[in-house]
């Protein structure tokens, strides 16, 4: 999948996230504060729900056609693949996502990615300012040794965290105790020590550290930077951050006990003021302070109902789903059953398997009608038509409508980059044979930009176009490397190995190579 193609199928997630947000919305008051976090991590969960379904379409094997097999189509290089048909079931939601993703307009498919990552890019500086004041707040601080450390001593123990987990730093400001880091650091104002609710204060982060609570704010903060566009997200995050304070509280007061309940309200009244990064996304500190103490203040310590929690849940996964079927459709055909998974419809894979029956039988004129009948619905199966289309004619001798017929499956857009490759070998081979040094240029301008999936042969064919173009130096290092890569003697590949050395001036290598070959082929031309 391309950056275009997760845009635009991350244009699903608006009505994804605001279906996720109303269902939890609606559930929320019947569940406890527990139950609340895990509520809006599923509605997280709903709203990446396209982008996810879509990722993994192509491991859905329903997409494929039990009854109808593979369609058998010859690659360039002679061998098979078996291009899978398509339900019929499935095949409207095909020519839906072709038309939805043919209506815009392509010039505008760029722009909208650079809009995506500007986007993007104001999110990461804004990321950056954040991490910056709060290393500013840790430089400014010192190690606790007193009343707060023996504290955090004490609950680490009681929660079974390791004593060097998270360190207790002082700082002169006016803060609220926070949590901040993948590895944890409490910060806290140096006047904290002084109060009686100090411990409280370090129970509540320490019990956020036990929970994972910072690990799923930065988790929350790297999401919404990537759903920047979507507000929606956003209040998702919002409330999930609420949630976690709330179900923060209900496992202190579990930890300390009912007799308590008074005393840590009072402490969450008394709170501070906190920078940006440690509120997360809570814009509304003040409301979430009095929810915070009604429910210290009501607290009871009743678990969770796990079959509660499932059905939520599901109610919060299945909103999404919609929305996940409409991102599939948008991501188009070959997003949505995957690179590997790309389909025929049933009438084009029984007319192609026809083509490649008359083909079989050497009767190239029939397979070439039969092709230049088949209507393709979708880039893909233009891809497949012209490339098969490109191999009857070079069977029929006519060469440069091969060429043509390979540049137009090029142009179709069907095609991923190792099918590219391969046609664009096809052509530049048989540019090759018509001695048409132009088109073999571009071809070559291509096929050097990928000397990675060269074969020997390959470099070797390469070396003789550039020869043949008068391009000595540029030919060299292709002869070179067939040479090195090849497992026995090619002849004639040293034959223009020795005529590359000659005409590049490469004496050393000229008199070493004439040297191999009277040891190991004394009846060479070169020698003679």
């Amino acid at each position: 999948m391309t950056l275009i193609d997760l845009i635009w199928t991350s244009a699903a997630t608006l009505p994804a996230t605001l279906s996720a947000w109303l269902a939890a919305r609606a559930l929320e008051p019947h569940l406890s504060s527990r139950l609340g976090v895990r509520l809006w991590q599923a509605a997280r969960l709903a709203a990446f729900a396209p982008i996810l379904v879509v990722l993994g379409a192509g491991l859905i094997p329903q997409l494929q056609s039990v009854n109808a097999p593979g369609v058998p189509v010859t690659l360039q290089d002679g061998a098979q693949q078996a291009v899978p048909v398509a339900a019929p079931l499935f095949q409207p939601v095909l020519d839906f996502a072709e038309l939805t993703v043919s209506s815009v307009p392509t010039a505008l498919l760029p722009l909208i990615a650079v809009l995506y990552l500007a986007g993007l890019a104001v999110m990461a500086a804004r990321g950056v300012m954040q991490r910056s004041q709060i290393r500013t707040l840790i430089r400014a601080s010192i190690g606790d040794n007193g009343r707060l450390s023996e504290f955090a001593h004490r609950w680490r123990a009681h929660l079974g965290l390791p004593q060097t987990l998270a360190p207790v730093r002082v700082v002169d400001a006016t803060i609220s105790p926070f949590v901040v880091g993948i590895k944890p650091v409490i910060l806290a104002p140096d006047t904290l020590a002084k109060r009686d609710d100090a411990e409280a204060a370090i129970a509540h982060e320490l019990m956020h550290i036990k929970r994972g609570d910072e690990r799923d704010r930065l988790i929350g903060e790297a999401l919404t930077a990537l759903m920047w566009f979507n507000p929606v997200y956003r209040a998702i995050e919002r409330r999930l951050a609420a949630a976690r304070e709330l179900a923060c509280d209900a496992d202190v007061l579990d930890a300390m006990g009912p007799e308590h309940r008074q005393r840590y309200a009072e402490a969450i009244a008394g709170l501070a003021p906190m920078p940006a990064v440690a509120t997360g996304f809570l814009t509304d500190l003040e409301r979430l302070r009095r929810r915070r103490v009604r429910a210290a203040l009501s607290h009871t310590g009743r678990k969770p109902r796990m079959l509660v929690a499932m059905m939520a849940g599901a109610a919060i996964l299945l909103a999404g789903a919609p929305s996940a079927a409409l991102a599939v459709v948008l991501s188009g055909q070959e997003a949505a059953q995957g690179e590997d998974r790309r389909v025929l419809t049933e009438a084009v894979g029984e007319q192609v398997r026809a083509a490649q029956e008359a083909a079989q039988a050497n009767d190239h004129q029939r397979a070439l009608g039969i092709l230049n009948a088949i209507p393709p619905t979708s880039p893909y199966e233009r891809f497949v038509i012209d490339q098969l289309r490109a191999r009857a004619l070079f069977e029929l001798d006519d060469l440069p409508g091969s060429v043509e017929a390979f540049e137009a499956a090029l142009m179709s857009g069907g095609a991923n980059e190792e099918e590219r490759y391969s046609v664009e070998t096809a052509i530049f081979q048989l540019n090759l044979v018509l001695q048409d040094y132009d088109a073999v240029r571009q071809s070559l301008q291509y096929l050097t930009q990928h000397d990675e999936r060269m074969t020997p042969r390959m470099k070797r064919t390469v070396a003789q176009a550039l020869v043949q173009m008068v391009e000595h130096e540029s030919a060299l290092p292709y002869a070179e490397a067939a040479r090195a890569e090849l497992a026995e003697d090619d002849l004639d590949l040293l034959h223009l190995l020795y005529f590359l050395y000659q005409e590049t001036g490469r004496e050393a290598e000229m008199e070493a190579l004439r040297a191999y070959l009277q040891e190991n082929h004394p009846d060479s031309i070169v020698l003679q």
